[in-house]
């Protein structure tokens, strides 16, 4: 049988199975095996948000292993610490600049990690202006600090889940190439974001930075908040095609860097990573 006839009949068998199952979806056979699908595919495209597994601290450590001599690293939307303690622990030479809005949780920021040297804690959030800016956070959440409540209503609760109503507090906010100008910041080797749905706002904030080639590595969270931040994979895509950057998906030992295609828009997360697309010692040393 040739190869197009084989392709065929498989698309045919694939097609009435999927009808059938479609049919039959309310019996508990087929409804067994639609979630068991969903939360299969979760897993292979790595719907993990613990950091030694997912894929960042390896992320890390390639970097340190690689002796790329990282200078400085930007760590905006840091919470307690927990990512720039694995960079200090992998990238020991480097100067981090360290950003948390939420004061309740900057506190507790500086009890983990300021008495440590060569890192810079600032109180405020990285956005494309500066000024004053909402953002909602709760004490039994610490890692959930946005400026979209909606991101706390019970359409994005996991099953069972009891959150208390978000806290709303005033927060400063300042553009990342002014905060780079005024502390003399000419490179960033790696920005790390995670800012529950800020994303689109913080990039644009480095624009000239990005312009000038002036970041090598950019990690940023792609998940659920981008629905209602309304910045989608495609729009990642296009920001960081236009300076010259590829993108690819972080998993637990690799980065895959692709073209955009409509079906990544899952919002499965964690993480995606941009990378200059001349700079091949870390394209080679990720991909």
């Amino acid at each position: 049988m040739k190869k197009t006839e084989t392709s065929g009949v498989f698309n045919t068998l694939f097609q009435r199975t999927a009808q059938w199952l479609c049919r039959h979806r309310r019996t508990w056979p087929c409804s067994w095996l639609g979630r068991a699908s969903y939360l299969l595919w979760r897993a292979y495209e790595n719907r993990n948000f613990d950091m030694q597994t997912n894929g960042e601290e390896w992320c890390l450590r390639q970097i340190g292993a690689g002796k790329l001599q990282a200078k400085c690293v930007f760590d905006v939307g840091a919470n307690v610490g927990e990512w720039l303690l694995l960079c200090r622990q992998y990238l020991p030479e480097t100067t981090i600049h360290a950003f948390e809005i939420a004061p309740p949780i900057f506190g507790q920021l500086q009890k983990n990690v300021g008495d440590r040297p060569q890192i810079v804690l600032n109180p405020v959030g990285l956005s494309d202006r500066d000024g004053e800016l909402e953002v909602f956070y709760t004490d039994s959440s610490d890692q959930l600090t946005t400026a979209y409540r909606e991101n706390f209503s019970e359409a994005f609760e996991a099953s069972g889940a009891m959150r208390p109503p978000p806290q709303s507090i005033r927060a400063r906010v300042v553009r990342g190439d002014e905060y780079a100008r005024e502390h003399g910041v000419s490179m960033i080797d790696f920005l790390k974001i995670d800012v529950e749905g800020m994303e689109e706002s913080v990039l644009r904030g480095f624009s000239v930075m990005f312009k000038e080639h002036r970041i090598r590595l950019v990690q940023f969270e792609y998940n659920t908040t981008n629905i209602v931040s309304k910045f989608m994979l495609r729009d990642a895509h296009q920001f960081f095609t236009s300076f010259g950057y590829r993108i690819g998906k972080l998993y637990p030992d690799h980065v895959e860097f692709r073209d955009y295609h409509y079906r990544q828009e899952d919002f499965c997360g964690p993480n995606m990573i941009a990378v200059r697309k001349e700079d091949e010692e870390l394209l080679s040393l990720l991909g």
